[in-house]
């Protein structure tokens, strides 16, 4: 098994991150807003792009978990559809890459 201990600690550095933009995401979409109403209508005007920031962030905090435990399980690097291993330029741009390029 190759060692991975740089690359894990930037991905548990980067899952970090996302747990802190996924909360702050969370609290931002749980504020009741204003009474007024018109004022409520405009500080709510972009909860929509928001909660789409927020399901892109909730994909990413997922698949850099996986990341670490196929570092864990000795499985990182290895294509999950046809075993092989993945191309170290896919994984150097997608670090949480789970196949291969002919298999995406």
């Amino acid at each position: 098994m190759s060692d991975f201990s740089t690359l894990k600690s930037e991905l548990e550095t980067k899952l970090a991150e996302l747990l802190e933009r996924a909360d702050g995401i969370e609290e931002q979409l749980s504020d009741p807003g204003e009474k007024d109403w018109e004022e409520n209508a405009i500080a709510k005007e972009g909860d929509e792009t928001l909660a789409a920031v927020g399901n892109v962030t909730e994909t990413e905090i997922r698949d850099i978990r996986l990341a670490l435990r196929r570092i864990e399980t000795g499985e990182y690097g290895i294509c999950t559809v046809c075993q092989k291993p993945i191309a170290k330029a896919r994984m150097a741009a997608v670090p949480w890459a789970t196949t291969c390029v002919n298999c995406a």
